[in-house]
């Protein structure tokens, strides 16, 4: 009897043991739990007793068209209504270049709105913590560019028998989204052929232009001198032993003879194949006096 007296009145201690334990095991994964979550979240705008909730609902993702983030492009602001289109126009940030992309953190817009919270404390914020941001664009659309240029090169040198090549962009193809116009400025270049870099004026919805760089290797085909037939060294030139000939200028060597008169009445330094372009620098003047002549001096 005493036996079981004692059993009975230590059955309570363990009891409360027991829940001792229980508590403190659930108080330590509570805190496992808090820290496994990071860093406490931004908290969000309360609702106000005495107004209407307005909702913002961030979005993972956006595109962005103009040049600055509006909080309308990144969030859908429900209800509707004065409050929500007033919101809507917040400015955030200003976006990235056309064609390239950034992270908005939720703190950034949590922020942004602080100045409204005192006239409108219910806005409730949420969504991601960060915000994938792209800056939409379009490129300068290579038929478009070729024409251009090709409208350059007319003005310069009218009539012009040319082809461009393969046409380089010297950084990025991306412009604002937009009613785009383009024009060549000036080229880098001596005369337009062979490499040629070019440099454009680019505008978009006749906002302020911007400069691109471009280069486009040029091909200009135009007549040079050949000869009919060949030619020994020393030989004089006439009108008989000469023809005119398109040739690809932007492959030729410099100071090739362009018309009779650049070789007519001169004689070629070395022996010259037939159906070959004359240099001017493989021509001579041939001397007044030879060796041998002549010659009647007559005082003044």
């Amino acid at each position: 009897m005493g036996e079981k007296m004692r059993i009975l009145y230590h059955l309570p201690i363990h009891l409360c043991s027991a829940c001792r334990k229980g508590f403190f095991i659930v108080i330590f994964f509570g805190w496992i739990c808090a820290s496994a979550s990071g860093s406490p979240a931004i908290p969000e705008v309360p609702a106000g007793r005495n107004s209407s909730t307005v909702i913002i609902h961030l979005q993972p993702s956006a595109e962005i068209i103009g040049s600055g983030i509006l909080l309308r492009d990144i969030a859908v602001i429900r209800p509707d209504g004065p409050l929500a289109e007033e919101l809507g126009s917040m400015r955030i940030a200003r976006s990235p270049r056309p064609g390239m992309k950034r992270l908005l953190p939720k703190a950034k817009i949590f922020y942004s709105l602080n100045t409204r919270k005192e006239q409108h404390p219910g806005i409730v914020l949420k969504g991601p913590d960060f915000i994938q941001i792209h800056r939409a664009y379009q490129p300068i659309p290579d038929e478009y560019l070729r024409q251009v240029i090709r409208n350059y090169i007319d003005r310069k040198i009218p009539n012009a028998d040319f082809k461009l090549g393969t046409i380089k962009f010297h950084g990025k193809n991306c412009f604002p989204v937009g009613k785009l116009k383009a024009s060549v400025t000036r080229h880098h270049s001596d005369d337009l052929l062979g490499n040629v870099k070019f440099v454009l004026s680019v505008t978009v919805d006749e906002q302020s232009a911007v400069h691109a760089y471009v280069s486009s290797w040029v091909d200009r085909y135009e007549d040079a001198v050949f000869t009919k037939h060949a030619l020994s060294r020393n030989a004089l030139i006439a009108e008989k032993d000469l023809y005119m000939r398109k040739m690809n200028l932007s492959r030729a060597p410099d100071n090739i003879c362009r018309s009779f008169e650049d070789a007519l009445g001169k004689r070629v330094k070395q022996r010259v194949q037939a159906e070959t372009f004359l240099r001017i620098s493989s021509l001579e003047t041939p001397p007044t006096i030879y060796k041998g002549d002549r010659v009647e001096i007559v005082a003044g």
